[in-house]
């Protein structure tokens, strides 16, 4: 094969690489910490069909705080603090205490416990049966008063919302009580194309209260 033949499909397989890695990591991103704001109230959306009490258990909340969103989905609310964890990432946590059980794999406990809002750094780490290990689930904080309107009184929390299938951006603004652009404004990384969601992708969505 001659090098001008070979060269086109080494950058075809390359970009490819690249579009690919970018596209797996869109559910991991942190939500920046501002200069203004240290901690907040988030709400993290919870759909893998708990009941109260389990959910309540699983993020150490109380559940009569819990908010039903239908038969299986629950909105979690967490206090939501900025934090650098492994080793220099910065951004909005929440934090929990597991303690893994048999066979237990980082995949499975947050997409199966915590609906895929586990930040991924800890991925790599062995979880050792019965030994209690901290989690940190992906959460936002916003200031109102950069982003209320002069007339507006009302206040906003960020859901952290896992996309599900058949959603849109329309659909989970009427969901969560936002507006499009103010879930695309949040999540930039959607700006190439707003209508294109996938399946377990993390999205910050701004809920009016």
């Amino acid at each position: 094969m001659s090098r001008t033949k070979y060269f086109p499909r080494l950058f075809l397989l390359q970009l490819f690489l690249i579009i690919k890695t970018s596209v797996s990591h869109k559910n991991a991103y942190t939500f920046p910490c501002s200069d203004t704001v240290y901690s907040c109230n988030a709400l993290l959306y919870q759909h893998n069909g708990f009941q109260k009490d389990q959910i309540a258990s699983l993020y150490n909340v109380n559940a009569s705080q819990i908010e039903p969103i239908s038969e299986r989905d629950y909105l979690v609310p967490v206090n939501c603090s900025c934090k650098n964890i492994d080793g220099g990432v910065s951004g909005y946590f929440y934090d929990v205490v597991y303690k893994p059980r048999s066979n237990d794999t980082f995949y499975d406990v947050s997409k199966n416990n915590f609906s895929g809002q586990v930040w991924e750094g800890v991925k790599d780490t062995n979880f050792t049966v019965g030994v209690d290990i901290t989690l940190h689930l992906l959460c936002g904080c916003v200031d109102d008063n950069i982003n209320n309107n002069n007339n507006n009184n009302n206040s906003s929390n960020v859901v952290t919302y896992t996309v599900q299938a058949h959603d849109t951006i329309s659909s989970i603004a009427a969901l969560l009580s936002s507006e499009v652009d103010r879930i695309e404004d949040l999540n930039t990384y959607l700006a190439p194309n707003p209508s294109y969601l996938e399946q377990g992708w993390l999205l910050y969505v701004p809920m009016d209260i």
